[in-house]
């Protein structure tokens, strides 16, 4: 969260809108293109260890070579992309952060994510943190030094990234006994690849796709603007979805036996959140004036974007968790449907109404969205869990009546 607020700062501030704008929708794209490659992997990693109990280095060999794979194709979508998003950005810098997102980023969170597996979550804690204090002391450096530039900052990130990533590497290898041969994936591990790639992918369209498409809908100084806003608003909500990862874990503990489990998880977790949703979403309302004074006159546009976009701190303290309790029935396959649906609403809404109302309504289509994913996740997993907790009835009845009848026998 610091990282980022110190990030927003130097460019908003040294750059101005318009190159706050091309940053935003670029790290928009890459982070979008993470998702579908390193994130996919990384919940396909847990999943291997944690609710299948599988060999862990078994399972990581495979999900080095899945890595690889997806990391090549992702990295060629974008420089695909790239041209008809942002035509105004140099291309060097978008590819140094690609390479920064889809190759550092992606080894550390896999490493991260092994970590957590193994229910040493301080360290994968760590691990991710390194590289954010990394990045934001070095873009400190530059301020200081007065060699802020879009191509600085991209320099910064690649550089760093794979730094970080080799000492990853180095870790699993040295300090985890662990090799790091890539293995062909079973067939299994690339279908539910693709399941946690698909989802994820939605998940980022839904949250993204208004900063990626405003610079293209509107102009680099509006989607600077809204960035800024936008990321004051990230700042707030950042505490519910370090809460949604942290527990992420527990989310996949299933017992087969028990009823109403992950309703009760989920409904226990959505109360927490809420409750914050509610008191941040108040306080970034009412400080709202405050965000011209920190990045500049130039940003006293944000104002209004703040008050609006407020709304979608409560919403993520409201649908998180209900997602994340699919997680213990294996159910990605509603995750899919539940955040395709959100992403549809968000993609279709943002080129409907951008072009119209400018960046309220990409605050509008971001909102709707976000209410499509909340009402979508509690459905599925409600529905999900009473099919559940009928089969647990029945198979109760049946092994009663057994039972009963051993003795006539």
């Amino acid at each position: 969260m610091t990282s980022g607020l110190v990030v927003m700062y130097v460019i908003s501030t040294r750059l101005g809108p318009e190159a706050y704008g091309f940053f935003v929708g670029a790290q928009a794209l890459v982070a979008t293109l993470g998702m579908v490659s390193y994130a996919a992997v990384a919940q396909l990693l847990m999943q291997g260890i944690v609710r299948d109990r599988r060999p862990p280095q078994q399972v990581l060999s495979a999900c080095l070579t899945l890595l690889a794979a997806a990391a090549a194709a992702a990295f060629a979508v974008g420089l695909a992309l790239q041209p008809l998003l942002f035509p105004g950005l140099a291309l060097q810098v978008f590819v140094l952060l690609a390479v920064a997102e889809l190759v550092g980023a992606g080894v550390v969170s896999l490493g991260a994510a092994y970590l957590q597996a193994m229910d040493r979550y301080r360290h994968s804690v760590l691990v991710r943190l390194v590289l954010l204090v990394l990045r934001t002391s070095t873009v400190v450096v530059l301020v200081t030094g007065g060699q802020v530039s879009l191509i600085a900052v991209a320099w910064t990130y690649c550089v760093l990234g794979l730094l970080a990533a080799g000492t990853v590497l180095g870790q699993l290898m040295w300090r985890e006994r662990l090799s790091l041969r890539p293995a062909v994936p079973r067939r299994r591990d690339v279908g539910d690849g693709a399941s946690f790639a698909g989802a994820l992918l939605a998940f980022s369209v839904h949250e993204d796709v208004d900063k990626i498409l405003m610079v293209r809908l509107t102009d680099p100084a509006t989607a600077g603007l809204y960035g800024a806003a936008y990321r004051a608003v990230q700042v707030a909500a950042a505490p519910i979805k370090a809460l949604v990862t942290a527990s992420h874990r527990r989310f996949l503990q299933h017992d087969d036996d028990r009823k109403g489990e992950h309703v009760r998880r989920s409904f226990r977790f959505t109360l927490l959140g809420t409750a914050y949703g509610l008191t941040a979403g108040l306080i970034v309302v009412m400080a709202a004036p405050l965000l011209p004074l920190v990045l500049g006159e130039d940003y006293e546009g944000s104002v209004d974007m703040v008050r609006v976009l407020a709304a979608l701190v409560v919403l993520r303290g409201l649908g998180g968790f209900a997602f994340n309790g699919l997680l213990g029935f294996g159910a990605h396959g509603h995750r899919l449907v539940v955040i395709t649906g959100a992403a549809t609403t968000a993609a279709v809404l943002t080129v409907v109404l951008v072009p119209h109302l400018s960046w309220l309504g990409g605050a509008l289509a971001t909102l709707m969205a976000e209410a499509v994913f909340v009402l979508g996740s509690w459905a599925h997993l409600v529905r999900r869990q009473h099919r559940h907790d009928s089969a647990v009835t029945e198979a109760d009845s049946a092994d009663g009546s057994v039972l009963h009848d051993e003795p006539a026998r």
